[in-house]
């Protein structure tokens, strides 16, 4: 039945099956039957079903999040919302009784403190006499300090407070949430730095009016004062003046909040489109990351509060020089992403490991590549604050990037034939010591994703989301040919057009029991040939990235003579290299590669027996490195308590086992 997609037989009557994943259930498996033993009728039955089957997932899914948790930017966009209304408000109240300026003042600066004071705390605490001597030890006068406890007591004693439930209720109704206490929560969380910042703008906008005949009032007058200092991506309101031609929403906009503007504001990067029939044309995770990470990078280089709109080249060059002071593995760990450590602390912390032998000298600095990849992020991003800030000063980065003058080949890092050989030597394809340990040897041959999916990179060169997200029916057999489908579906998409394709299984792969595997895993019910590798909970990783956790990391280290940059891609470069050293036409090698460029528009649905047996002529040219393992007649699969997710591990647990 793998012609007629989503429709198997039962017996002699035909159903319809589809599994609903997301990210915040269990998958739903929806089988119906089309009660029908015609293979005609059941395909035009399964056809209207499928078209309508994306209306009822977008129904499903507008009330899983009606009932669900919030994104960051969803979060951050109910905050920016709400610093508007609030900064409208107290404006709109300080202009109207202008003769109460210095009373408004002091409430202003009473709030800011106010509000640094739960955002430093994460939430409302007592004023104990022990805060007291903190504050006065840090330079509070007595009249700041009992403003502040009145504010305080206002909400304690008297149940007001400057943090409003309606108001709340309302916006996380507008943005469509089930409104319970825990949604309630997060947003007060992000109200603190928000109203914070409400004040202290307002301070700016009062003292503006005070004194309307010097334009260099609000240059020349003091910040209010605030218990600590403002986050780095937190340009204070008062610290800046007006500024001619500058909107007023880009006036204190750091690299990050604009990245993040961004993304939400250009279509391509629309999260709503990674789970449509657009999916292909929209940006994945991965590369958000790097967009938010190459403005991250920036940020910790500027002094606090430096709007993206001032940066100068002068910035961007130093920048450059940190990049060359910093550890290859910076960004990696989850701190190093907060703005709590700037550049220049990450850079004498990792002088120091290498004084102190923690850290080897050539692993500092990053590679040209990794600083093409910022450069080229922040120029995205420079370009679109400058559509909005048309005065921004123009940055040619381009002359901050360094054409890699590498010979192409060891560029990229292709796998060895002994590598190979070596590779499939480890007991997960010779013997291992069961479940409980696959790279232990042992007597134990265990059929599932550890086993095929290394094999499948090498005899297909294809990527590994491609291979990891197969379902079992893209294994198709045509004209006597067995292939895969590389395309996208529920699983995940592809690439790009070109990567749309069939790759035609070698014999090999045959010999080693893929297809005996596959039909396995359809007869025990499975939909895909590796669920183990589905990532459970509510992560966006992908299968490939699933892969490479569980089990990628821990062989890698086995495999001898691994150089740095070689990972499992690099057995795509090996097939690349032998095709072309083998003198296999361009056209072909696109063909089955998935490459843009003349021919390389991929294979159709439906491929030709000729077209098959060209490519199968091509798979013939990859060399065989697995001629010392026996023949896989019987198939061992995973039991099916381990064909599912992986469950995700909380923070603070402890896993210290591959199973």
């Amino acid at each position: 039945m793998a012609s007629l997609q989503h429709v198997f037989r039962r017996g002699h009557i035909f159903w319809w099956r589809r599994v609903h994943y997301s990210f915040h259930t269990k998958p739903l498996d929806v089988r119906l039957s089309l009660g029908t033993p015609d293979r005609l009728q059941a395909r035009n039955r399964g056809a209207v079903l499928t078209a309508s089957y994306d209306r009822v997932v977008s129904m499903l899914n507008d009330r899983i999040r009606a009932n669900g948790g919030m994104t960051e930017r969803e979060l951050q966009a109910i905050a920016r919302a709400m610093y508007e209304e609030r900064l409208a408000e107290v404006c709109f109240e300080q202009r109207a009784t202008p003769d109460d300026a210095e009373y408004h003042s002091a409430t202003n600066r009473a709030f800011v403190d106010y509000f640094q004071r739960l955002t430093s705390r994460g939430g409302h605490m007592s004023f104990l006499p022990e805060e007291q001597s903190a504050l006065e030890a840090d330079g509070w006068d007595a009249q700041r300090i009992a403003d502040l406890k009145t504010v305080i007591a206002l909400r304690e004693n008297k149940g007001v407070s400057p943090i409003r439930k309606d108001e709340i209720d309302r916006h996380l109704a507008a943005a469509g949430f089930a409104i319970d206490d825990r949604l309630r929560w997060m947003v007060e969380l992000a109200l603190y730095p928000t109203y914070r910042d409400v004040y202290a703008d307002a301070e700016k906008q009062l003292r503006t009016l005070a004194e309307p005949s010097d334009p260099m009032a609000c240059a020349s007058s003091p910040p209010p004062p605030s218990a600590a200092p403002t986050a780095a991506n937190d340009a204070s309101p008062a610290d800046s003046p007006a500024v001619s031609g500058v909107p007023k929403a880009w006036l204190h906009c750091g690299p990050v909040e604009a990245a993040e503007r961004m993304i939400a504001e250009t279509p391509r990067l629309l999260d709503h489109r990674r789970q449509g029939k657009r999916a292909r044309e929209s940006v994945d995770e991965h590369t958000l990351r790097q967009i938010l990470w190459a403005a991250t990078l920036l940020q910790k280089s500027l002094p606090p509060g430096t709007p993206l709109w001032k940066v100068t080249k002068e910035d961007i060059l130093k920048l450059d020089k940190y990049f060359d002071k910093l550890p290859i593995h910076y960004g990696k760990s989850p701190r190093h992403r907060g703005m709590a450590q700037t550049l220049e602390e990450a850079v004498a912390l990792a002088a120091k490991d290498v004084a102190d032998d923690k850290l080897k000298a050539d692993r500092i600095g990053f590679s040209t590549g990794t600083t093409n990849k910022h450069f080229h992020k922040l120029a995205q991003v420079h370009a679109f604050v400058r559509s909005q800030v048309p005065s921004a000063p123009v940055i040619d980065f381009s002359e901050f990037t360094t054409a890699i003058d590498e010979d192409e080949r060891e560029a990229r890092k292709r796998y060895t034939r002994e590598q190979g050989e070596a590779l499939f030597s480890l007991p997960p394809w010779t013997g291992c010591a069961g479940t409980g340990d696959r790279l232990k040897p042992g007597k134990s041959i265990i059929h599932d994703g550890l086993f095929y999916l290394l094999l499948l990179v090498w005899y297909t060169g294809a990527r590994r989301e491609e291979l990891c997200k197969l379902m079992i029916e893209d294994v198709e057999h045509r004209h006597g040919i067995d292939y895969l489908l590389i395309r996208a579906t529920d699983t995940g998409r592809v690439k790009n057009k070109s990567a749309r394709r069939v790759n035609v299984i070698a014999d090999e792969l045959v010999r080693l029991g893929f297809l005996r595997y596959v039909d396995a895993m359809r007869a025990a019910g499975e939909r895909l040939p590796f669920p183990e590798l589905v990532p459970g909970g509510d992560t966006k990783r992908k299968l490939g990235d699933v892969f490479y956790k569980l089990w990628w990391v821990y062989i890698a280290p086995l495999v001898p003579d691994l150089a740095p940059g070689q990972a499992m891609h690099s057995a795509r470069h090996m097939v690349s290299d032998e095709l072309k050293d083998q003198e296999v036409f361009l056209e072909f090698r696109n063909d089955h590669l998935g490459h843009r460029g003349k021919g390389g528009e991929g294979e159709t649905r439906y491929p030709s027996a000729a077209s098959l047996q060209k490519l199968k002529s091509v798979v013939e040219k990859i060399p065989v490195v697995t001629g010392h393992l026996l023949e896989q007649r019987v198939i061992t699969l995973l039991p099916v308590g381990l064909r599912k997710p992986r469950p995700t591990r909380r923070k603070g647990q402890c896993d210290n086992t591959v199973t």
